[in-house]
């Protein structure tokens, strides 16, 4: 081991692990309801959402807050699923990533739409594209953007925060992986917009070795 384990990752990539099989049971519980003959109910569908969001949450937590594997890679298609399961209310997001991205990378865009989830507090549309390998764009347009000044301050130029809250967390997770995968960061908001870049030269695929 060449460094340090990052506990409170393994701990948050524990926690989603143990829960997510007792919460697909509920799943598969209601899927032998409907077997059986029931017939769907206002009450079973509200049962079956609240399901389909709380298990795209701890996927989309353990890609955030869990370990990050340089050798692991987040497929588009599983990450844009875990997105419009979890978004479906008052924020939604596309994730339309041109291809698989790394998942250092992967959870940097991660914690950074758990940012921008917080600074529009009536919600809005956001959406995810990749305009270069290395590179992730993140554009939202709102009724009315509330970006919090301190906590972008400290991801942005690493300003120091006087208290930080159990829901801005991912402000100082978003921070510390910046700093620890050497990726740049630029966030701008207007009334009603919000754009971030987020660049990271050292997380981009490497090319395939030629065969002899």
């Amino acid at each position: 081991m060449t460094g340090a384990p990052d506990l409170a990752a393994l701990v948050s990539a524990r926690l989603c692990h143990d829960l997510i099989s007792p919460i697909g049971a509920i799943g598969n519980g209601l899927e032998l309801l409907e077997l059986a003959g029931h017939d769907a109910s206002p009450e079973l569908a509200l049962v079956g959402d609240s399901l389909a969001t709380a298990l795209a949450k701890l996927r989309f937590f353990r890609i955030a807050f869990g370990p990050a594997d340089p050798e692991a890679r987040l497929p588009r298609e599983e990450a844009a699923q875990i997105c419009a399961a979890m978004f479906n209310g008052r924020l939604t997001v596309a994730w339309n990533a041109a291809a698989d991205l790394p998942r250092p990378l992967a959870r940097l865009a991660c914690l950074a739409i758990l940012c921008l989830e917080k600074s529009l507090p009536l919600g809005g549309a956001l959406e995810l594209a990749t305009p270069a390998p290395a590179e992730i764009a993140l554009r939202a347009a709102a009724r009315r953007t509330a970006p919090p000044p301190e906590l972008w301050a400290h991801v942005e130029a690493a300003a120091p925060l006087t208290e930080l809250r159990p829901d801005a967390v991912q402000f100082a997770l978003l921070a510390r992986a910046l700093a620890e995968t050497g990726a740049r960061l630029a966030a701008r908001f207007d009334a009603t917009t919000a754009e971030l870049r987020i660049t990271a030269p050292a997380l981009s695929p490497q090319p395939a070795e030629a065969r002899p």
